[in-house]
């Protein structure tokens, strides 16, 4: 008797290659634009339509997507459940490189440029060029940075004002805001949260992360969402350490949670693409009290080929919800979308002409984005 894994593998590599052959495709996928802005309040998503990725020889298979399917070797058959979060978490994080995002003082530099070293230091944080310029006695000091791809040299003689030398130029090593938890693995307390990327607010890029830290958030209030004028939910960041940050990317933020009283919740199954379907689903998010709750929304225009953040359109239904935000807001990025007692995903973006509409990622991608591996290593 053939084994009923292997049965799998093959039917799903065989409709993979069907696929392909029925659709004759040869461009290269296209990349979703996704330019999350972050700002100190929450992450929030691009409110412009935008469409999906098309699917093509060059779109790549994770083991995670795989393990869905065919399922591990620890799990088998076993369905994949997960705990459906809704709870707001705070992001700090730190990113790779130093961003200009101000330039008065050099025009040679733009925003978004980076700065590799000054006078001959390779710098990490915007403290350390600080640092270096405020000690430099007013000399004339040699700035390396990337500009439009390139490095260039500038020569800059800081000027002294208010008490210390300065150049004129405003930098950012960092980003910090809140957003909505999407998943806990109950196994691992590996965790998916956002749908999206945290992206600079000048280029529109995803963020390149050197670390990044989960904390806890005490939510102040929530600005009303209005056509043209997206909401958000406001809070502070506290110093509660949660977990840490290890991916950012496209389809969200992952890494593991270490705050044990979100592992004691219910698991429950994921709905894989093909389970989604238009109509009735509902979401989960924290909006009053501290506490999540469950609200109506509708699901349409579905994309089965996304592999991006904008799985699908979504539609608020709920009429507490609207009546407390006014839709969706900034800040539920992330919140997880239930249909048929399944996780098949989580909100992702907000429409600037109707708060009451916007978009959802498929969990799938946000698995298949997500470097198990690389988390379990840091679990």
């Amino acid at each position: 008797m053939i084994n009923k894994k292997v049965t799998k593998a093959f039917c799903f590599i065989f409709s993979i290659c069907i696929m392909l052959a029925h659709t004759g495709l040869h461009a290269s996928a296209e990349k979703s634009e996704c330019r999350e802005e972050c700002t100190v309040a929450s992450f929030h998503g691009e409110t412009e339509i935008d469409t999906a990725p098309a699917l093509s020889d060059n779109v790549k298979v994770g083991s995670r997507f795989l393990d869905l399917f065919l399922g591990d070797s620890k799990q088998s058959d076993e369905t994949v459940s997960l705990i459906p979060g809704g709870g707001v978490f705070g992001v700090k994080i730190r990113q790779k490189y130093v961003t200009v995002t101000e330039s008065t003082g050099i025009p040679a530099l733009k925003c978004g440029d980076i700065i590799l070293s000054v006078d001959g230091v390779s710098v990490s944080s915007a403290a350390q060029v600080k640092e270096i310029v405020k000690t430099s006695g007013g000399k004339s000091l040699t700035i390396r940075a990337m500009h439009q791809g390139s490095e260039i040299g500038v020569e800059i003689r800081p000027t002294f004002e208010d008490g210390e030398y300065k150049i004129g130029v405003s930098l950012r090593d960092g980003a910090a805001g809140l957003g909505t938890v999407t998943f806990i693995d109950p196994k691992t307390g590996l965790f998916g949260g956002l749908g999206h990327g945290i992206c600079d607010s000048e280029s529109g890029e995803v963020i390149s992360m050197e670390s990044g830290e989960v904390c806890g958030v005490i939510l102040g209030g929530i600005h009303k969402g209005e056509c043209g004028k997206p909401g958000e939910l406001c809070g502070i960041l506290t110093e509660k350490d949660m977990g840490d940050l290890t991916i950012n990317c496209e389809c969200g933020v992952f890494g593991i949670l270490t705050d044990t009283a979100a592992l004691s919740e219910k698991a429950i199954p994921i709905g894989h693409r093909g389970e989604v379907t238009e109509g009735e689903a509902t979401i989960i998010s924290t909006l009053k009290n501290g506490k999540t709750a469950e609200y109506k929304i509708e699901i349409y225009d579905i994309d089965e080929d996304s592999t991006g953040s904008k799985s699908f359109r979504i539609r608020v239904t709920d009429e507490t919800l609207k009546s407390l935000t006014g839709g969706i807001v900034r800040g539920m990025s992330g919140s997880p979308i239930i249909q048929n007692g399944k996780l098949i995903g989580a909100v992702t973006h907000v429409l600037v002409a109707d708060p009451t509409e916007g978009y959802g990622i498929f969990i799938e991608n946000m698995l298949n984005a997500a470097d198990i591996k690389e988390l379990q290593k840091a679990a």
